[in-house]
């Protein structure tokens, strides 16, 4: 019953360590807004994501937590306003939105964009060995 309990405070656990570090703001669901060393980040991540990496992806709040803490840091030398939730990572951004997700809307857009323009070719996404030497 403990493990549960401590993972259902997992959210709680990171509004107190953030509140460590400054002021938190976590009045906007998915939005936390974080002032700290004369530094205004904004984290986009919902609490279940926060659940899901530190749960999840690193085991325990700890470890999460470690990596948020190094997360703030990089926004911060980077001048990046935004912390934004992708694929179980925090990446600094310019804005709210993802820029993995960015990143492959633009590949997405690039691949409709060929496949407007050449009527006849197909799109086929193949595996390759990282291994040069090894032939499939």
């Amino acid at each position: 019953m403990e493990l549960a309990h401590r993972y259902d405070r997992m959210w709680e656990r990171l509004l107190l360590l953030l509140d460590t570090l400054g002021e938190v703001d976590a009045t906007t669901p998915g939005r936390l807004r974080l002032r700290a060393e004369g530094h205004h980040i904004e984290i986009v991540m919902a609490e279940r994501d926060w659940q899901d990496m530190a749960g999840t992806v690193h085991g325990s709040f700890v470890s999460a937590a470690a990596e948020l803490l190094l997360a703030i840091k990089r926004a911060q030398m980077n001048g990046a306003p935004f912390l934004v939730f992708d694929t179980y990572e925090l990446h600094p951004s310019a804005t709210a939105r993802s820029p993995v997700q960015a990143e492959r809307d633009a590949d997405r857009q690039r691949i409709e964009e060929y496949l407007l323009t050449h009527p006849g070719a197909r799109f086929q996404a193949r595996a390759h060995s990282p291994d040069p030497d090894e032939t499939s």
